[in-house]
């Protein structure tokens, strides 16, 4: 008796936090997607979506696509997806990956490289020519920043990671027992 009453206050614990500070925004087969999720996912788009992640449509196709993989997961879940070896060594190697990613993104700071306006207007300076509307009409700064922006933070992100990553890889090799046994 004592377990089910503490596991029904947890229940309602939990929902009441749920609701109190994040709105339900719809349910799949009860499990609810809340407006934080809606909020990551609007987050984490790229800048180009910047003029509709506000937009009340965007919004909510962004929310049916929520329902949308939810569903699917749940179909993947119920048919017993996750026990093929083929599925368990993808999760397992998906699982790895993003933990190395974050070990990187930790140590090299990837993700905190930025690039000025300056720089930005210096390679489109240097490189008008490339930037030309189908009629050859010259496309302005302003209309082509943002592309200019991510694509030169992409390339210093590579630059970094293939100058960075061999260092701290010898240096955790020093740190470690490796042992090569052919």
């Amino acid at each position: 008796m004592k377990k089910l009453l503490f596991s029904l206050s947890m229940v309602a614990v939990t929902s009441l936090t749920a609701q109190g500070s994040d709105k339900i925004l719809a349910k799949v087969n009860g499990k609810p997607i809340t407006e934080s999720q809606l909020e990551e996912v609007l987050k984490g788009l790229p800048a180009k979506y910047n003029s509709v992640k506000n937009n009340p449509q965007f919004q909510s196709q962004v929310l049916n696509s929520l329902i949308n993989q939810e569903l699917l997961y749940q179909e993947a879940k119920k048919e017993g997806i996750e026990k093929n070896a083929k599925v368990q060594r993808q999760i397992k190697e998906a699982k790895e990956q993003i933990l190395i990613n974050a070990l990187l993104e930790k140590h090299l700071k990837i993700s905190k490289v930025k690039v000025s306006d300056k720089e930005a207007r210096a390679f489109y300076e240097k490189n008008k020519k490339r930037f030309t509307d189908a009629n050859g009409k010259q496309i302005s700064f302003e209309a082509v920043k943002l592309f200019i922006v991510q694509s030169l933070e992409q390339q210093k992100r590579r630059q970094l990671l293939s100058a960075s990553l061999n260092r701290y890889i010898e240096k955790l090799k020093k740190e470690n027992k490796v042992e090569i046994l052919k």
